[in-house]
Parts: C-alpha cells; structure tokens; sequence
C-alpha cells in the first residue's frame, strides 16, 4: 500500500541523508499507528501503475476529529507532496500541510535546499 498523494524518503543503506529522514519518517508512521491504538481506517482511492493500492490513511482524536497520517507526516516536514499518480481527495489540505513545515523549516525542509 502507498499513501495517496505524498512521498516520503524511503530508508536505504549507505544513503546517510535520506536514510535519517527515511528512518525518521518509518519511526513518526509507527508512533501515529501506536497512538491511535492499532485502529486506522485505510481510504482507498485507487491504484498506482505497480498495481499498490493508493490510499488516505485516518485516525480519530479527541471528539470527532480526524487525523490524517499524510497531514502530519507533511507537517513534519518527514514527507512531501506527490505531484502526479492518483488524485487525493485531501490533495489541497496536504499542500497547507506542507506550507506549514517549510515555514518552520522542520524536518527536510531545514536544510537550505528544497529537497
């Protein structure tokens, strides 16, 4: 399954950089599944050219908010939008989300590059 309409560094040997990151972005995953007690509800909106469901990944906070996984991983700056592939219903709330961490440059977006 892949996560719609973000991509996050994917942990690699010998890749320093992208493997922090991509360790970060492993560890921030594991803690909102945990956070949520094991219970996430997997939207799917369609399929990627490798035949992997594409899919909104959610959670509920306090009262009756929900939490979107590729929201928080954006606004930690431990993934970045995906231009292109399948469409996400949450596409323009990810792109805030990303605002958000560029602004606070956290996470990738601290370095002065934009990765």
């Amino acid at each position: 399954m892949e996560l719609c309409g973000i991509h996050a560094p994917e942990v690699k040997q010998g890749e320093v950089p992208a493997q922090v990151l991509g360790n970060e972005a492993k560890d921030k995953l594991l803690k909102l599944v945990a956070a949520a007690d094991n219970q996430v509800m997997i939207i799917p909106v369609g399929k990627d050219s490798d035949g992997r469901t594409v899919a909104e990944v959610m959670t509920h906070g306090q009262g009756e908010a929900e939490i979107s996984f590729q929201e928080e991983m954006l606004k930690s700056g431990l993934a970045k939008t995906r231009l292109g592939g399948v469409e996400c219903p949450n596409q323009l709330a990810f792109k805030q989300a990303q605002k958000i961490a560029i602004a606070s440059k956290t996470g990738m977006w601290s370095q002065d590059k934009r990765n």
